[in-house]
């Protein structure tokens, strides 16, 4: 997952076609290739030990089908840009509500991951760190990034920008350095591949719902359809093609991991890519120290970079939502001077300080899963929807309806493999999050409807100020040349 969601946008007409197989196909490899990798690379070793390849495999497969779906969707509708846009137009506000809100309660409750996460990788420069000092970092993290966003919506994305040079670096050497682990050290990664299934298969269902949040992301990639030379072929093979590489990628990487530590050793680590690295570079007779580094310091600006994108672009959805009248009004509200939803954006960081110390990466990571499997799965029924209505903008995939089914299918698969406690939780917050929205709609609307008009009088006031002092100008501009000629 590298990024979230970005809310609907306006129309795409104007734009002129300018994205290849090449350009789509790197698309999909930046969305979906980020930093959740550095949180999961070793999860799903809990569950199944060095079998989590398959795990990671089977994620990578799910989360192709599941993209065809927002491929289709942004075939059929090239103007509008999310899940909820695209549940919204072709069932309506309701279910264009159930989908955003499922968006925004995955992406929220995963946001608290990133400081946990980033906590982790600095304990390497700060062993012995006391809970109080843990509490202090991770307030203090939200905070910057929260302001940040909040004073720049400009800002941000530079902030981002600077930070995403050195995401792949790292991993890109783990997994140089575990493919010469292997050739160098045959007996040691062999031993630590056996057993292969020590566990069994009975956490497979558990593994892959962790391991498919890293994949999460492929949505980003699809927004800029309209600019996408001959969409309905060159968006279908360029997901193949993107989706096939960023699997082959984290593939390698959990290899990687897997030949170096034994499984156990990996389950129990809170850092698994840095140990990974350390333990190669060890038993390739090379300096420890510098595997440790270089991989910890990979993890935090990747996991920074990534928390700061997630956090403006919840907001982002929000605000968006807020607007439609689908979402309370104040997340619309904006500031006077920065103009950022910075109401939405101090919610975010209230309720991550609170949740970053109550849950553990685990269960957070399964809930926000199990929470956009139902936005995957209403998405998937938009698109066989989208395609009854507009047949001539079915994208060249055979079988597509059957695959559009099956993706609804993959996403009712990845919620039902959180634990029942999780689901339950999960049931009540959609349950909550629809009974509001059925009370609170009128009003919602409504404010919604009064917010668009006054954004439209004040637009047409500042027309005419603009106008008004055109002509004052002119007029000065005559007066002037009237008083040279006298």
């Amino acid at each position: 997952m590298n990024t979230t969601e970005h809310p609907p946008s306006g129309s795409g007409a104007g734009l002129r076609p300018a994205l290849g197989a090449f350009d789509f196909t790197l698309l999909v490899v930046g969305a979906v290739i980020g930093a959740d990798v550095y949180v999961v690379a070793a999860m799903g070793a809990a569950f199944l030990g060095p079998a989590q390849l398959a795990a990671w495999l089977a994620s990578g497969v799910l989360a192709a089908v599941i993209a065809l779906a927002f491929v289709q969707c942004a075939a059929a509708s090239p103007n509008v840009g999310g899940s909820y846009a695209y549940t919204r137009q072709a069932w309506g506000s309701l279910v264009g509500f159930i989908a955003g809100w499922a968006l925004y309660a995955g992406e929220w409750v995963a946001l608290p991951v990133f400081p946990i996460a980033f906590l982790n990788y600095l304990g390497y420069f700060l062993p012995g760190m006391s809970p109080a000092g843990g509490l202090v970092i991770k307030v203090l993290l939200i905070g910057a990034v929260t302001a940040v966003n909040v004073t720049s919506v400009r800002a941000g994305g530079r902030a981002n920008d600077a930070l995403t040079i050195a995401k792949l670096v790292p991993l890109g050497v783990l997994i140089l350095a575990g493919i010469v682990f292997v050739a160098a050290r045959p007996t040691v990664a062999l031993a630590h591949l056996a057993p292969f299934v020590p566990l069994g298969w009975g956490g497979f269902g558990s593994a892959v719902l962790l391991i498919f949040w890293a994949y999460a992301g492929f949505e980003l990639a699809v927004l800029p359809a309209t600019e996408v030379e001959w969409p309905r072929r060159t968006l279908p093979r360029g997901l193949l093609l993107g989706m096939t590489i960023a699997t082959a990628f984290y593939l390698l990487t959990s290899f990687a991991v897997v030949v170096a530590l034994p499984w156990q050793v990996a389950a129990a680590s809170t850092r698994p890519l840095t140990d990974a690295l350390g333990a190669i570079l060890a038993g390739l007779g090379l300096p420890s120290d510098v595997g440790f580094l270089l991989m910890s310091v990979g993890a935090l600006v990747s996991i920074l970079g990534v928390y700061d994108v997630f956090t403006l672009s919840l907001a982002r959805l929000s605000y968006a939502m807020a607007l439609d009248g689908l979402f309370p009004q104040w997340f619309a509200s904006v500031h006077p001077r920065f103009k950022t939803p910075y109401l939405g954006l101090f919610f975010q960081a209230g309720s991550t300080v609170v949740a970053a110390l109550l849950f553990n990466l685990t269960n957070l990571i399964a809930i926000s899963v199990f929470f956009l499997g139902i936005c995957y799965v209403l998405t998937a029924l938009s698109a066989l929807r989208l395609v009854g209505r507009f047949p001539e903008r079915a994208v060249h995939v055979p079988a597509l309806r059957y695959l559009l089914a099956l993706a609804a299918v993959c996403g009712a698969y990845l919620s039902a493999q959180a634990s029942w406690p999780l689901i339950e939780v999960g049931v009540a917050v959609m349950v909550a999050g629809l009974g509001l929205y059925l009370w609170r709609e009128g009003a919602w609307q409504e404010a919604a409807r009064f917010r668009a008009t006054l954004r439209r009088e004040e637009f047409q006031f500042e027309q005419w100020t603009r106008r008004r002092e055109r002509w004052l100008l002119r007029l000065a501009r005559q007066l002037t040349e009237i008083r040279k000629r006298w």
